[in-house]
C-alpha cells in the first residue's frame, strides 16, 4: 500500500523534466502564520523559509466565485474554497496583499511578477495593446544576474495599490519581521535585497494541511484511513507545487517524495 501511495503522489505532483536554469535567483518562501508541524523544509533545499507566527488566519467556507479565486490566491488547493482574513501581528504583513510571487533586484525594489517559469510580468503598466509585457525566467535572470540590471526607482508611490506588485520600482512598503524555523528574526526588506535577483513567494496554507501521514506506510491503518491520509497529503503538496517548480526549473533539483 505504501508503494501505491507514493506512486499516486508522484503522479499528482509531476511537473515534467526541465533543465537547470543557467542563472539562479535567491528564492524566499514566507508562510502567513506559524510553521506547519508536518512540513519538512529539507525537501526544498534551495529555498529559504520564513514564518509569521503572530498572524492568525480565519477561514470561512464559501461557494462564491470570489471565494474560489481567494482560495487560489492563498494557495489553498482543497476542493472546498475559503475566504481567508488575517489578524494579529505584524499587521504590515497583510496590510498589502502579499500572497503572490514577486521578483526583487539587488536594491530590494519590486521588479516583476512571477506567473510561471515562462511568464513573468515585467511591469504593472500595460503596453499600447492593453496587455502586460512578459518575459521568461531565463531572459529575466540573464538581465539581472549576468548583466547586472537594476530596476529604475519609482518616482512616486502608486495611487490605489492592491497588491505588492503595484509597488514596482519601490521597496516593500511596510517593513516587518519574519522568522525562520529556529526562531531567528529578520527584516522582510533586508532578506529581499543584496542579491542580483530574488524571488519572494508568500502564501497561506491551512493548518489542517497534512504533509506527512500520506507518505507513511499503511501498517496499523484501515484501508479507509490510509486512503484518507494519502488524499489529504497529496492535496497539501499540490498547494506547494510552485516550490517543486522552483527547485526543478531553477536549480535542476527534482524533488522526489
Amino acid at each position: 500500500m505504501k508503494k501505491l501511495g507514493l506512486l499516486f503522489l508522484s503522479l499528482t505532483l509531476s511537473l515534467g523534466v526541465f533543465a537547470q536554469a543557467k542563472y539562479q535567483a535567491k528564492v524566499i518562501i514566507v508562510f502567513m502564520g506559524e510553521k506547519n508541524a508536518t512540513f519538512d523544509e529539507s525537501l526544498f533545499p534551495n529555498c529559504e523559509f520564513y514564518y509569521t507566527p503572530g498572524i492568525i488566519a480565519t477561514e470561512k467556507k464559501t461557494n462564491t466565485l470570489s471565494g474560489k479565486i481567494a482560495g487560489s490566491i492563498t494557495g489553498d488547493d482543497y476542493s472546498t474554497a475559503y475566504d481567508v482574513s488575517f489578524s494579529g501581528t505584524p499587521e504590515a504583513a497583510y496590510k498589502t496583499k502579499m500572497t503572490e510571487t514577486v521578483l526583487f533586484d539587488i536594491n530590494g525594489y519590486v521588479s516583476g511578477l512571477y506567473k510561471s517559469f515562462d511568464n513573468i510580468v515585467l511591469s504593472p503598466k500595460k503596453n499600447l495593446q492593453g496587455t502586460y509585457d512578459y518575459a521568461s525566467y531565463n531572459a529575466v535572470s540573464k538581465d539581472y544576474i549576468k548583466k547586472g540590471d537594476e530596476t529604475k526607482k519609482a518616482k512616486k508611490a502608486p495611487k490605489k495599490p492592491k497588491h505588492l506588485f503595484d509597488y514596482y520600482g519601490m521597496e516593500i512598503p511596510f517593513d516587518f519581521e519574519v522568522e525562520n524555523a529556529a526562531g531567528e528574526k529578520k527584516s522582510i526588506r533586508n532578506i529581499v535585497k543584496g542579491e542580483p535577483l530574488t524571488i519572494l513567494h508568500t502564501l497561506y496554507i491551512s493548518p489542517d494541511a497534512d504533509f506527512k501521514s500520506g507518505l507513511e506506510s499503511g501498517a496499523n491503518k484501515t484501508g479507509k484511513e490510509f486512503l484518507s491520509d494519502r488524499s489529504n497529503t497529496s492535496k497539501s503538496f499540490r498547494a506547494l507545487k510552485i516550490l517543486f517548480e522552483f527547485e526543478e526549473n531553477i536549480y535542476g533539483n527534482k524533488v522526489i517524495l
